[in-house]
Parts: structure tokens; sequence; C-alpha cells
């Protein structure tokens, strides 16, 4: 199973497809169409111009990460309020789902 990534504005790494079950899927679906966009822009020239000067190699194009904040802006746009798996340093622990009282009394 392959895991894809992204920088979370909580500071963690998230895995974008489990966090993509949560996401409006229009709005998720929308970000894939503008990163297609951008992606065929090519690289910004002032970047490519900023890296030459430095001496490094032209910045890399990070489609997940490019499709994770442009979802987040539009999510806070259209609900008011952030996604939570991108503002929350508790999301997706990756410990065991808590259990729910009724499922702890069958035990």
């Amino acid at each position: 199973m392959f895991h894809t990534y992204v920088l979370a504005q909580s500071g963690n790494l998230v895995d974008i497809d489990r966090a993509s079950f949560l996401m409006d899927k229009d709005i998720f679906d929308a970000s894939i169409r503008a990163m297609r966009e951008a992606r065929a822009k090519g690289p910004d020239p002032f970047d490519e111009d900023c890296a030459r000067r430095m001496g490094s190699p032209p910045p890399k194009f990070d489609a997940a990460q490019w499709v994770w904040d442009y979802y987040c802006e539009r999510h806070l746009e259209a609900y008011g309020e952030s996604f939570l798996p991108d503002v929350s340093p508790d999301w997706d622990e990756g410990g065991p789902p808590p259990q729910s009282e009724h499922s702890q009394a069958r035990k």
C-alpha cells in the first residue's frame, strides 16, 4: 500500500489519501483540476530565476502538496473554518480508533 504525505499547517505529516475521506468531494475535485492547470503552465519564472542564481536545482512541482494547500484554502472559504486534518496536531496519530462505550461493554 502506498501513502502520500503532505505537510499540514499543524506541522504534522498527513496521509492525504486518509484525509480525503473527510474532504468535500466537489472542492477536492476542483483542487485537482486547478493543480493540473497550474502544472500545465510550467514553473514560475521568478522561482526558476531564484534557484538559478542560488545554484540550486529548479523547484520540483509537488502535486499532492499543491492540492492540499489549495483544498484547505477553499475549505476555509466554503465553511468558514479550517479543515481539521490540516490544523489539528492530534488528527490521525496512527493509533487504534477510540472505542465507544458500547463496544467496550461487549468485552
